[in-house]
């Protein structure tokens, strides 16, 4: 049950009412909401004398721990905006965000450093969390700006159909809505336990922390969100709620892991989910939600509860909340672009006035994935976006990955596209003209210009690539050509 006022920031009045429960669990202990609380401050503290101030863009390259909750919590009691941003990226790619989003300050988790030493930004805060708390005055002073609920909260990058990044606006507003959504599906309660299972520079990742706040109950923190670290934190820690992507949950019925005592719901998205491993997962007791959602819509739109898996095991599940969805339709066939009305939708694609008016209008937000709806009110997604590729959770623009390939000298003509994988969900591959270039040169070239978990997986070296009069690609045509169909 969610009862918070939103009067004050979520954390200082989650602390004063239930200061003694456990906000933060890790491998070395609990931390109680009012210790949680005296850390983000004086973390804030340090922040603001480093000259953050309100309104400030402050991106946060990470690893997978409670620290960066800190930190986002600490830029809210400031009324600076938090940026979190992928550390799987390359350098360059990191740059160009910086840019987009005009952050003013970036902090790098020190395990990180030496990663992105060569990265080129003038504002580095070398902000050590332990050594802040060591070095603490007893009698700090804490500084919060005003809470509102309308102000902007969070700006997060998502793979657009461009290509380009895009940095989707949300507010307070948003995120709560987003909670209240998922509370009428599965009431919340302050006895929950959330592993934080997804990486956080991801919608999926950050909404489990706010969640958790919103609900004053407990959030775990493994090592990573690598399998390895999963598994171990279920079989230790015991949590009632785990969102997971398509691979994860492979690997988990793959090493016969069994689901937990206290677990309620497994909430799976980040990509296409095959039926088949959902109905493994099922048979083996674990209670699966399948979910849709995006960047944009704040997570979760609709979700397909355990108990329709067995007769609706393709469909993405019923509404939930106060959600809508209308299927855009010109041919008047039943197949159509999603559109969805939402109180969690963002706000805007910042500094993109001309992609938020075509994706947002009149309120609703058209997501660029097509599907339909049955006569009892189930969504069924047909495709996702065009060019998007969404690979063991990771969304990867196709379109991004052909403009790389396309700088290579030897090549003549490239198409980029996803295909079906029981591993990744979605693996990346591209078919290429040239009469002289391998695929293990393209790869040396892509390397240096694109995340490793970008580069295709499959090459096919063609000597056409089949298009229309208008130039476009004839993907069944092709995928005929490769005999991949």
């Amino acid at each position: 049950m969610i009862t918070i006022s939103n009067k004050e920031h979520w954390l200082i009045e989650q602390a004063s009412r239930y200061p003694h429960n456990a906000a933060i669990q890790t491998e070395q202990g609990s931390i109680l909401y009012q210790k949680f609380l005296e850390e983000c401050n004086l973390t804030a503290n340090y922040l603001l004398t480093n000259d953050v101030r309100e309104n400030d863009r402050v991106g946060i390259l990470y690893t997978h721990s409670y620290k960066f909750f800190v930190i986002v919590n600490a830029l809210w009691f400031i009324g600076a905006i938090p940026v979190p941003l992928n550390t799987r990226k390359t350098i360059n790619e990191i740059e160009d965000e910086l840019h987009i989003a005009d952050v003013k300050f970036l902090i790098i988790d020190d395990s990180l450093k030496s990663q992105f030493s060569t990265l080129e930004f003038q504002n580095v805060l070398d902000i050590n969390i332990i050594k802040i708390h060591e070095t603490r005055k007893h009698n700090f002073i804490i500084r919060n700006s005003q809470f509102s609920i309308l102000n902007c909260s969070l700006i997060m990058f998502t793979s657009g159909s461009t290509g380009n990044p895009k940095a989707v606006v949300h507010t307070f507003k948003s995120l709560y809505e987003s909670v209240l959504t998922l509370n009428s599906f599965a009431e919340l309660s302050p006895n929950d336990i959330w592993l934080a299972s997804l990486p956080f520079y991801h919608i999926g990742g950050f909404m489990i922390l706010i969640r958790s706040l919103i609900a004053a109950c407990t959030v775990i923190f493994p090592t990573s969100p690598k399998f390895e670290d999963i598994e171990q934190t279920i079989k230790r820690s015991n949590p009632s709620h785990i969102s997971l992507v398509p691979t994860t949950l492979r690997e988990l019925l793959d090493h016969n892991v069994k689901p937990n005592k206290n677990l309620k719901f497994v909430f799976l998205g980040g990509g296409p989910s095959q039926t088949e491993l959902i109905q493994a997962a099922v048979k083996k007791s674990w209670p699966i939600v399948k979910v849709y959602g995006s960047t944009e819509t704040c997570s979760m739109v609709t979700a397909l509860h355990p108990d329709d898996i067995k007769s609706k095991p393709d469909s993405a599940g019923k509404l939930i909340g106060q959600n809508k969805i209308k299927i855009i339709n010109k041919d008047k066939n039943a197949l159509g672009e999603i559109a969805v009305s939402s109180k969690s939708l963002f706000k805007e694609y910042y500094n993109d006035q001309q992609t938020t008016n075509n994706k947002l209008q009149n309120d609703w937000y058209y997501t660029g994935d097509y599907g339909w709806i049955d006569d009892e009110g189930y969504l069924y997604i047909e495709s996702r976006r065009d060019d998007l590729i969404i690979s063991g959770g990771e969304n990867i623009s196709a379109y991004e990955v052909e403009l790389i390939i396309r700088k290579y000298p030897l090549v003549k003509d490239v198409i980029v596209f996803g295909l079906q994988d029981k591993t990744w969900g979605q693996i990346v591959c591209t078919a290429i003209v040239s009469e002289t270039t391998s695929e293990d040169e393209i790869k040396d070239f892509l390397k240096e210009k694109i995340a490793a978990y970008k580069i295709p997986k499959r090459f096919f070296i063609v000597d056409e690539i089949p298009r229309n009069e208008m130039d476009k690609v004839n993907r069944t045509e092709l995928l005929k050509m490769l005999k991949l169909s």
